[in-house]
């Protein structure tokens, strides 16, 4: 073990909202005795979010615990969100070469987590507050990619039964409720507005010109279970979909007589 040269001074530190963490701070990496056969983790003494350099003036060697402990001062002493987004990432991992098996007080962790929430809130207000980012965000959600992102995820959880099961109860907790209630005033197919409604569209679709009623035509029939019906409800209800199908392993295909 060999002592540690670097010397710092909380004069040649910016200021701090706590001045204790800060010397606290200048004590704890002055006292620092460089570690011998250890894993180590190199810190910066001067974080680089407030100037501090790559030199090797600037660094020293931590063990984890000792850079546990340095960033947790920081943040007590600074209290920015760059020392809350650091020490809140640090104390949230665990991977080969950054493996902590200690943990926060519950009282300083409630601390840390309420700020680093603000921090968020705060970063996220000044983001929207841009135009530009806006429209990117807006784009970004509208793209096709991001779209069957949610619905894969959407598919995959409602494989599992138990939140399948607990969407069910909260739906209908909601409308039993009456907190979940359709507004069909903003659909803008309700009533008069309905397109299928339209005196030009009933006209086209109705009587002589319905296809129904074209010479020659004869509605789909499902071969399992014998009901002649519509061309839309015999895909979407009958044919392999149909209740009554032989459980024979035998897939029928349904081609209707006469398509519309």
């Amino acid at each position: 073990m060999t002592l540690n040269k670097c010397m710092i001074s909380i004069y040649t530190m910016p200021n701090a909202v706590s001045s204790h963490y800060l010397k606290r701070y200048a004590r704890f990496i002055s006292s620092i005795r460089n570690p011998c056969d250890v894993v180590t983790e190199s810190h910066h003494i001067l974080p680089k979010s407030m100037g501090g350099s790559d030199d090797e003036s600037n660094l020293i060697d931590l063990t984890p615990r000792q850079h546990y402990l340095a960033h947790w001062m920081l943040w007590k002493a600074y209290k920015s969100k760059e020392m809350t987004a650091a020490f809140f990432a640090m104390s949230h991992q665990n991977n080969p070469h950054q493996n902590r098996d200690f943990r926060l007080a519950s009282r300083s962790y409630e601390q840390l987590r309420l700020n680093f929430s603000k921090t968020i809130s705060e970063s996220s207000k000044e983001l929207w507050e841009s135009n530009e980012y806006r429209e990117k965000h807006r784009i970004t959600n509208l793209s096709a990619k991001t779209k069957k992102i949610r619905s894969d995820k959407a598919k995959a959880l409602w494989q599992d039964p138990n939140y399948r099961e607990r969407a069910i109860q909260s739906r209908k907790k909601m409308w039993s409720e009456g907190r979940f209630i359709r507004d069909h005033s903003k659909c803008g197919t309700k009533g008069d507005k309905n397109p299928a409604k339209r005196p030009e569209v009933k006209a086209k679709n109705s009587g002589d010109n319905h296809y129904s009623n074209r010479v020659g035509y004869t509605k789909p029939t499902c071969p399992y279970c014998g009901i002649s019906s519509t061309p839309t409800n015999i895909n979407r209800w009958h044919g392999a979909k149909c209740k009554k199908l032989i459980p024979a392993g035998i897939v029928l295909s349904v081609s209707p007589s006469n398509t519309i």
